[in-house]
């Protein structure tokens, strides 16, 4: 068995499209360029990018397995996730999760991780759909209690999002759901400047 440094860092991320940078022409994401700014200022690490177009957080939920082998006991494990979208839009033309659903796969999760991976939730980010921001709206306030009782960081997506012009102009450019690269900008921009994130 090899043995892992205490130093060694290792960041994943985990969830849905947004996770993974869908939208994005430059194939970066939000994320990759979070990655590409902890590197710049702190070193080599080690990055997972675990995001899957589609999923909601049932979806996301039954693949905590895919964290164990990347995250090593030992290392200094960053859990970045990002989901709660595809709740409240639903997945492949079924009905969106009801609010209660999504908050309770978000409170199965965080007690999962707790004392194995240093967790950080960002918040669904707001559609071009007012429905579906209704939606977006609830399960976000939910999923920002559940994390301020577990004390876990959360970076709050739709409130800065939801009357961003330029970011609804890209918006109705795409498919509505995930922004495009200014997008994913702005995302970096406001997870990087967020009091929440590690490396700030």
């Amino acid at each position: 068995m090899s043995t892992v440094l205490l130093t060694d860092l290792n960041i994943c991320v985990l969830g849905d499209g947004i996770a993974s940078g869908e939208g994005d022409t430059q194939n970066r994401g939000w994320a990759g360029q979070l990655v590409d700014s902890v590197r710049a200022d702190h070193g080599p690490l080690n990055y997972y990018n675990l995001g899957i177009v589609g999923q909601n957080s049932e979806a996301v939920l039954q693949r905590l397995g895919e964290l164990e082998p990347r995250m090593p006991l030992g290392a200094d494990n960053r859990l970045i996730l990002a989901f709660g979208l595809m709740d409240a839009v639903g997945v492949r033309g079924e009905e969106p999760l009801p609010a209660k659903t999504s908050w309770h796969n978000l409170a199965t999760l965080l007690k999962e991780v707790h004392g194995h991976y240093k967790p950080l939730l960002i918040g669904p980010p707001a559609v071009y759909d007012p429905a579906q921001n209704g939606r977006i709206k609830r399960i976000n306030g939910g999923y920002r209690e559940l994390c301020t009782r577990a004390r876990i960081p959360y970076v709050d997506l739709f409130t800065s999002l939801q009357d961003d012009v330029q970011y609804r102009r890209e918006l109705n450019q795409g498919d509505r759901l995930h922004p495009g690269s200014f997008g994913h900008r702005k995302i970096f921009d406001l997870v990087s400047n967020d009091r929440s994130w590690w490396f700030g």
